[in-house]
Order: structure tokens, then sequence, then C-alpha cells
């Protein structure tokens, strides 16, 4: 099926219901799919980590478009944060806890860099402003959404807020790491690490993920955001448009990814989904909130963009797939989410990967903005 139809992602799911324990019964889930859907979670971070481009976001552009990106990507990830705890606290009960309130915020909140990227690499528009702008915005508040995830995760299983120490602790190790390591091994040029393959470059990406998922493991923290900060830091050590990183993106979507999509399907509980007419009445509640809340704050991009873009640019952060399943199987784990909600919230990563892309496409119009010019 051609990729502008639907993501690839969303057909894995699909398989995954097919073949699973609510479709024709081939496979179920288990401990040896459940280790290789871990490994393909933290993949798609990592390189969602080394798509961040520090001189991008902190660039000052030239000329009459002075906003930087990296402050409307800040406006617009705290106002989807702001809009998808008001979303949830509007659809479920009064008596949520507030912890659990939150919780769904940042699930909410989230976007898909691994459909973001693409579509604004396929427009043309991922060095300018406007492109820059909008992976941003995504990288931000998934960021965001993982450090809240993680932290609060660590609260409902600790019961006390000392459970979100772990979590901040990762991200304090990390923030000096990213800064200096990569200053530290300035003198090995990077060439070095690849001659002829791409197999150092691998094994290195592989060594830290699985460094900093040990690391997670002892502070009580999360997979997704070790992972993020793993590829934060392969970034600053790797240069932007090097081939080993297309590398590790066929090494990982074309093998290990899958496991993980696949593995959400086989423990989508349909059942339970259809056997709860209030979660199956909030499916399109939270459908809504997850569009809102991405739409509503891009339109800080109307002075500079107009209101055609700005709205495109709202329907693409809208598109979920891979961090709201990772955030919403964390909230099940911890039993803040029940399975049939966890069920609607992997419908709603499907229904907006499906849509968001189509509307983006149909929105954006042909780019002739040429390409951003900075000054450091």
């Amino acid at each position: 099926m051609p990729k502008a139809l639907l993501p690839a992602l969303v057909l894995e799911i699909a398989f995954g219901i097919l073949v699973g324990p609510h479709g024709l019964g081939f496979l179920s889930p288990g401990p040896s799919m459940e280790l290789f859907a871990q490994i393909g979670l933290a993949i798609p971070m990592v390189i969602a980590g080394l798509e961040v481009d520090f001189g991008a976001l902190l660039a000052r552009p030239q000329g009459a478009q002075r906003a930087r990106p990296l402050i409307l990507a800040i406006l617009i990830s705290l106002l989807t944060l702001a809009m998808a705890g008001l979303g949830a606290w509007l659809l479920l009960d009064p008596g949520t806890p507030l912890v659990h309130l939150a919780i769904y915020a940042a699930i909410l909140s989230t976007s898909s860099v691994g459909i973001v990227v693409p579509m604004i690499q396929e427009k043309g528009i991922a060095s300018d402003i406007y492109g820059q702008t909008i992976l941003s915005a995504a990288l931000l508040v998934d960021f965001f959404a993982m450090i809240a995830i993680s932290a609060l995760a660590g609260i409902v299983v600790s019961g006390s807020a000392q459970g979100a120490l772990g979590s901040l602790a990762l991200v304090a190790i990390a923030v000096p790491a990213i800064r200096l390591l990569p200053r530290l091994l300035a003198r090995v040029p990077a060439a070095r690490l690849d001659n002829r393959t791409s197999l150092p470059f691998v094994r290195l990406s592989l060594a830290l993920l699985f460094l900093t998922a040990w690391l997670a493991e002892m502070l009580n923290s999360q997979l997704v955001l070790a992972a993020f900060l793993a590829g934060l830091l392969l970034g600053q050590i790797v240069p932007r448009g090097s081939h080993r990183r297309e590398r590790l993106e066929v090494i990982g979507y074309g093998f290990i990814v899958p496991f993980f999509f696949i593995n959400v399907g086989l423990k989508f509980d349909i059942p339970a989904l259809l056997g709860s007419p209030k979660t199956l009445w909030l499916v399109p509640g939270f459908v809504a909130v997850a569009f809102a809340n991405k739409i509503i704050p891009s339109l800080l991009l109307v002075p500079i963009h107009g209101r055609r873009k700005a709205m495109a640019a709202g329907i693409l952060l809208s598109a979920r797939i891979s961090l709201i399943v990772a955030a919403s199987d964390i909230a099940t784990r911890i039993g803040v989410l029940d399975t049939a909600t966890n069920a609607a919230m992997v419908l709603v990563a499907i229904i907006s990967a499906a849509l968001a892309p189509i509307l983006f496409n149909i929105l954006a119009a042909p780019h002739r903005q040429p390409p951003m010019r900075v000054q450091a």
C-alpha cells in the first residue's frame, strides 16, 4: 500500500490484530515478543533524538521572519500540554486523581516524529523556518511528554513524589554528557567510526541504547526517555547528513521496529473495548482532544506563515503512533488505564495516523519559500 495512503506502522498494528488472540489466533503476546517489542520501541526513540538539530533550533533567522523556531515550538508545546490536560479533565470522571489526569494529558499531547519527518521531507520544507518549527514542536512536546510519563509513572508506583527523582536524575546525567562527550571525542574524526561500512556506528548506537536503558532501570525511569536521550547524544557525535544514520533506520524500521507495533496489535483487546460502552464513547472525545490540542496552539504560526500553513502544521502534529501507544502501555502496566482504555488510545493513534497525513497533503500548498538562512 502506498505510504501516502496509510503509514506502514498502522498496517503492522492491523497485522498484529489479525493474527493475534482476538483474530486468527496464530500468535499471542509472550516474553520473547515483549523483549523484541521493547527494543523495537527504543529504536524509533533513538532515531527521533538523532533528528534534533540544535543548530537550527537555536539559530536566529535573518530578515523579516524574526521568530526563532525554538521559541515558537516551546510555546506550541506548552499550549499543547495545557489543552490536553483541559481535555482530559472535561472527558474523565470528576473524581479522577490529579496524577492520573496528568498522565492522560501527557498521553494525549504526544506527536509522531516518525510521521512528521518523512512528511516535511517529502514537501521539501525540512530545512526552512516552517519545517524546522513543525519538527521542533513535535520533538519538544514528545520530550516533555516522555519526561512527564516517566516521572508520573514513578510517582504512581512509589506512591510519593520521590518516585519522579529517577527520571529527573536521568535527564540531569544526560545533559552534561550530551554537552561534554562530543567535545572529548572531537579529536577522533567521525569518519574513523565508519570507513567502508556502518557497523561501528550501529554498534555504538546499540551500546549507548543498552547503557542508557540499564541506567534508566537502575533509576526506576522509563526506556522511552532513556532511548531518546541516547539519540540526542549520538546526534552530537555523528554529523548530520551522514549515511550512517540511514543505516540505523534501515536496520530499525526494516527489522526490529515492526515487532513493537505487531505486539501492540496482539495486545489490542477488542472484546474489552466493545464490552465497555463508556470507554467506546470516549474514543471520539479523545480524537477531538488529540486534534484540538495541536491545531489551536499551531495558530500561533498564522502571523508568520498564514492561516492555511498554520492549520496544516497543527494537523500534521496531530499524527500519533509510537509514543502514544508506548505511553498508554506504560499507564496500563502501572494501573492508571484499564485494557479497554488502552485499546481506545491505540484506536486514537490509528485514526490520527491515518487522517493527519492525508489532511496535511490537502492543506499544505506547494512550498516556494527559500531555505532558511540563519545567523548563529
